[in-house]
């Protein structure tokens, strides 16, 4: 796997779509994944544990949570105290690249998580969502992490990061707050892999929504407003809010087996989901421009 395993490291992703400025990856089993070790489901998507590459029982696509569709991606802990997951290549060449991924934490005590790009030169960028629920971004200048914000266990966080190769610059964001700006040393002008990666020191991780898109010739804020989209609280009891860009059309909302169980008028930026049993439902928005789609969980 390269120089990835001897560096700040971690995996990558799944369902494959292409439209004129976005490449998606998801775990959808209408996508050609199904609901089991991710190992061999892709020629591009492989797995690691420490140095030896091609491993089963890493990593599989899971149904028990998502926050798009129906399925992610989730790194088993192996109790084995060294550092697995996955890897994705063949990635796509953009001069100005936004990617972003929705990460899920169980809970705090247990394994670091990290998300890495690389260039042909090395790391380009590093996030670790740390086991007491810091988020950390790796300065490559001097090897350490910088602690930049926090998370919550038990919830879906969104991960976004805006690399401009030509100014050699890098902006991370959390659920679409900036919580850092960096610059970069690296002379490649393209990604070459992604990583997600836990460090097996006692609880598991999952990975959803991933995506590059081609920014070269949209303005930050115009991105910001297209891909933003959030679901909250998550998992929920009564309320479940949107925040989206534009006017919602429609709101539905369909359980594990399909079904839809509940849907609210146009315009609504809430759905009231408290008469509905617990389990996990997912949401469907529809706006003017765009269809958007979330797992909740109903405690």
């Amino acid at each position: 796997m390269k120089k990835i395993l001897f560096s700040l490291i971690a995996t990558s992703a799944m369902f494959y779509s292409v439209n004129a400025q976005t490449t998606s990856y998801s775990f959808e089993t209408s996508e050609g994944f199904s609901v089991a070790d991710i190992l061999g489901q892709k020629s591009n998507v492989n797995t690691f544990l420490d140095t030896e590459v091609s491993v089963a029982g890493v990593a599989a696509v899971s149904s028990e949570r998502a926050s798009s569709g129906v399925n992610s991606v989730k790194i088993t802990n192996s109790d084995e105290m060294l550092q697995s997951g996955i890897y994705i290549t063949s990635l796509p060449a953009y001069a100005k690249t936004t990617f972003s991924c929705d990460v899920f934490v169980p809970e705090f005590g247990g394994s670091d998580n990290l998300i890495a790009l690389f260039t042909t030169d090395g790391g380009l960028a590093n996030v670790n969502f740390n086991y007491q629920g810091n988020v950390r971004v790796a300065n490559f200048s001097t090897s350490l992490y910088e602690t930049v914000a926090t998370y919550t266990a038990n919830t879906w966080y969104n991960l976004r990061v805006d690399i401009d190769f030509p100014a050699k610059q890098v902006k991370y964001y959390l659920n679409n707050t900036l919580i850092q700006t960096a610059t970069t040393t690296r002379t490649g002008t393209t990604l070459e892999e992604l990583d997600f990666i836990i460090d097996n020191f006692g609880s598991d991780a999952y990975f959803d929504n991933v995506q590059f898109r081609d920014t070269s010739t949209l303005a930050t804020s115009e991105v910001s407003k297209k891909d933003m989209f959030r679901v909250y609280p998550n998992p929920t009891v009564d309320v479940v809010n949107f925040e989206v860009a534009g006017k919602i059309n429609s709101v539905e909302v369909y359980d594990a087996a399909g079904k839809l169980v509940k849907t609210a008028n146009d315009g609504a930026k809430s759905i009231n989901v408290s008469a509905l049993s617990k389990g996990n439902y997912v949401v469907k928005v529809k706006t003017e421009d765009a269809s958007y789609t979330k797992k909740v969980i109903k405690k």
